[in-house]
């Protein structure tokens, strides 16, 4: 027995240290809900998330499609931004009223049921706006959803306002794919990953190109070896 206890202390001595200390990298992929689930995201790890705009033609259906494989996902809510530019069907403005801003983010919520966390769509207007974060943060209090500042904007206040509204929220670190190429990609994950490494952990946000997923699929087996764990971005919140 008492060599079936060594054998035993000795394995945890060298699998659970890799594990306790392993780096944790959370992947958003942006933008869902005009076209059908990509088959190439759905064979990417559940670990990896989802963030669908509403009403668009497949909101409903990607959210359902999500659950299914036991991914997380989260409500992309447009927002309005510095400079001029096409905005989704459902907005929020600086324009809008306390109660046509929460109005339209109770029914945006309702469009991607089950989401664990809201981030926002563009937005690098209003989320400097404080007021209007503050009554964004009220329906997501009220909710029980958390959020994500996708920081469109070095001057966003979204962050500093959901914390001090008592939501639990965390802030994009790497966006992916400023360009579509395997080599840009590549070069951000691999920046994304020394953010974990320095930081514990990182969130690095992407989009539905096909150049995005087929380099994901092809550079997610190795993260692994270099002692960084894919996370659910739902297991990164207090």
């Amino acid at each position: 027995m008492r060599r079936i206890a060594i054998w035993f202390s000795l394995l945890f001595s060298l699998v659970l240290p890799t594990y306790v200390h392993a780096a944790k990298l959370a992947i958003v992929i942006d933008d869902l809900g005009y076209r059908a689930m990509p088959p190439a995201l759905s064979t990417l790890p559940a670990e990896v998330s989802i963030s669908i705009l509403p009403d668009t033609p497949f909101d409903l259906a990607t959210a359902r499609q999500a659950g299914q494989e036991q991914r997380d996902t989260l409500l992309h809510m447009p927002m309005e931004p510095l400079r001029q530019a096409p905005l989704e069907l459902t907005t929020l403005t600086g324009k809008m009223s306390q109660a046509e801003l929460q109005q339209t983010l109770r029914r945006a919520l309702s469009r991607v049921p089950n989401a664990v966390a809201m981030n926002n769509h563009m937005g690098s207007a209003l989320t400097q706006n404080t007021k209007a974060m503050n009554w964004v943060m009220d329906i997501l209090n009220e909710q029980g959803v958390n959020f994500l500042d996708s920081r469109t904007t070095a001057k966003s206040v979204a962050l500093k306002q959901a914390r001090a509204q008592g939501v639990p929220a965390l802030r994009r670190h790497i966006f992916l794919d400023h360009f579509r190429t395997p080599q840009f990609v590549r070069q951000q994950l691999k920046q994304a990953v020394r953010r974990a490494k320095r930081d514990g952990y990182a969130i690095a946000i992407g989009h539905p190109y096909p150049v995005t997923l087929a380099t994901l699929e092809e550079q997610l087996l190795g993260l692994a070896e270099q002692n960084v764990q894919l996370v659910r971005i739902s297991s990164l919140y207090p």
